[in-house]
C-alpha cells in the first residue's frame, strides 16, 4: 500500500489533528484546505476547487493523479448548526465531487471518511450506539452526512477499493470550532480566566442532557490506525469515549479546573430537539484496530484553556 495520504480539510478542527497524527505515524501527508491550497510539495489544486457550489471533480482528479497512488481522507464537513446551504455544499456536494474525482484519477488506494454520530437515530437512555445500529437520522444535518458518505461508499465499491467510515461523536479538545456546547463552555471559561471573573453564567436549557465527548486527538489517533489497516470493503468505527457526560457535568469540570464557579441558566433559548442521552459502543475500534482513548475530559479542558486565544477556529 502507498505511504502517501491526502487529507482534505486539513486546516479544520479535526483535519489539523488528523494531519499531525498521520505525519507522526510516518505517512507522506499532503494536506489540502477548502480553497485548494496544498502542503507537502504537491502544488495547489488547479481549477475551481471551491467557488460557491462549484466543486470541480475534473480539477480534483488531475490533482490526485499528480500526487500518485494515495489514501484519501475526507475531513471536510460543515458543523450541524451552520446555514443549511453550507451544510449541503460541504456535506453532500463536496463528497459527491470527491467520489467522482477518486474514480476519475485511478490512483485511489483507499478512502477514509469522517462522519458523525448524528447519522444514527435517536438513542434510548442506557443503550450505547454500535456501528450496527440503524442509520436513521432525524435531522437534516444527519441526513446530509449519510448522503455524503454514500457517494464515497459507492465510488469505493465501483473501484474495488476499501472505504472506512469514522463516525465521530461530540469532538472536544484544543483548537475547537465555534459551534456546540464544548465551544461555548471553552469560550466562556477562557474569557473568564483572561478577565479574572469570579463566576461564569451559561445558558444551558437542559443541563441533564448527556453526550459522548471525545478528544480530537483521540479521533486523529483512530484515523491513523484505520489508515494503516483499511480492512474489509466497508468498515465503520465509532470515534467516542464510551462514556455519557451530562452538560451540567461538563461545566462542573471546567469550574473544578479553573476554580471559577458556574451558574447554569435554564433559558429556553437555543433549545435543540433530539436525544437527551447519547453514548457509543467503542468495542469494535478496540478489537479490530487496538485503539483506546488516551485523553480524559480534564486533559481536554487543560489543552483548550492553554490554547492561544488567537488560534483560528474555522473549520477546514
Amino acid at each position: 500500500m502507498s505511504r502517501t495520504v491526502i487529507v482534505f480539510g486539513a486546516k479544520g478542527f479535526i483535519g489539523r489533528c488528523v494531519t499531525a497524527a498521520l505525519t507522526a505515524d510516518g505517512w507522506c501527508c499532503i494536506g489540502v484546505d477548502r480553497h485548494g491550497r496544498a502542503t507537502g510539495g504537491a502544488g495547489d489544486v488547479g481549477g475551481p476547487y471551491y467557488s460557491g457550489n462549484d466543486w470541480s471533480s475534473a480539477a480534483l482528479s488531475r490533482f490526485l493523479r499528480a500526487c500518485g497512488p494515495a489514501v484519501i481522507v475526507n475531513a471536510v464537513g460543515a458543523s450541524w448548526s451552520t446555514d443549511p446551504s453550507v451544510v449541503r455544499r460541504d456535506n453532500v456536494v463536496w463528497p459527491c465531487r470527491l467520489a467522482e474525482a477518486c474514480e476519475l484519477s485511478g490512483t485511489t488506494e483507499s478512502i477514509l471518511h469522517l462522519g458523525s454520530s448524528h447519522e444514527y437515530r435517536d438513542t434510548a437512555p442506557g443503550v450505547p450506539v454500535s456501528e450496527a445500529s440503524v442509520l436513521a437520522p432525524v435531522t437534516e444535518y444527519g441526513k446530509s452526512k449519510v448522503r455524503g458518505a454514500s457517494y464515497l461508499v459507492r465510488a469505493a465499491h465501483r473501484m474495488n477499493r476499501p472505504v472506512t467510515l469514522i463516525r465521530a461523536f461530540n469532538v472536544i479538545g484544543p483548537g475547537h470550532g465555534t459551534q456546540g456546547v464544548w465551544a461555548a463552555a471553552a469560550g466562556l471559561y477562557r474569557a473568564a480566566v483572561e478577565a479574572g471573573s469570579d463566576q461564569v453564567v451559561a445558558n444551558v436549557p437542559l443541563p441533564e442532557t448527556a453526550r459522548d465527548l471525545i478528544d480530537v486527538r483521540d479521533v486523529a489517533g483512530l484515523v491513523s490506525l484505520a489508515a494503516r489497516r483499511p480492512g474489509p470493503a466497508v468498515a465503520a468505527y465509532n470515534a467516542a469515549s464510551g462514556t455519557a457526560t451530562s452538560i451540567g457535568r461538563l461545566f462542573e469540570a471546567f469550574a473544578e479546573q479553573t476554580g471559577i464557579p458556574c451558574r447554569l441558566a435554564r433559558s429556553p433559548d437555543g433549545l435543540r430537539t433530539g436525544s437527551t442521552w447519547q453514548c457509543a459502543d467503542v468495542s469494535r475500534a478496540a478489537t479490530h484496530l487496538g485503539w483506546m482513548r488516551r485523553f480524559t475530559l480534564t486533559d481536554s479542558i487543560s489543552a483548550a484553556l492553554a490554547l492561544d486565544a488567537a488560534t483560528p477556529a474555522a473549520l477546514g
